[in-house]
């Protein structure tokens, strides 16, 4: 009985590490291309994560088993999946980003905040405030 379930611990961590080995594997190679992209073309958009998602999953279409022609129907499918997946996807990130940089841009640290100490951080603030009832 306990043989049985150190081989199934075993056979489920094995699992697990390969998992993720290939999930960290997959997000590199995704980011890599996407970093690429931004730095040749020199514009952050929405074709950048569509060409990112197709040639990643063009790739690892292409090391999968099988014969030739099966590994070029997995890279026409997989490049043509990861850019239909990944511009819709690409659109709502960059659109939430955008949405984000706008509200950090209108929101103004108060007076009170800075109390004359030039450009100070909320955080640096606090940690003033901290210090000063420390002292106490």
């Amino acid at each position: 009985m306990r043989d049985a379930m150190e081989k199934r611990f075993i056979r489920v961590a094995k699992g697990s590490l390969v998992g993720g080995a290939r999930l960290g594997m997959f997000t590199a190679t995704f980011f890599g291309i996407q970093n690429l992209l931004i730095d040749t073309r020199g514009v952050h958009d929405v074709f950048n994560i569509a060409g990112a998602g197709s040639a990643t999953a063009a790739a690892f279409g292409l090391i999968l088993p099988g014969s030739m022609m099966w590994r070029a129907r997995n890279v026409l499918v997989g490049s043509a999946l990861g850019a239909g997946i990944c511009f819709p996807l690409g659109w709502v990130q960059l659109k939430l980003a955008e949405k984000a940089n706008l509200e950090i841009a209108n929101s103004k640290p108060s007076s009170d905040l800075t109390e004359g100490k030039g450009n100070q951080s909320r955080v640096g603030a606090a940690i003033e405030r901290l210090e000063g009832s420390l002292k106490k």
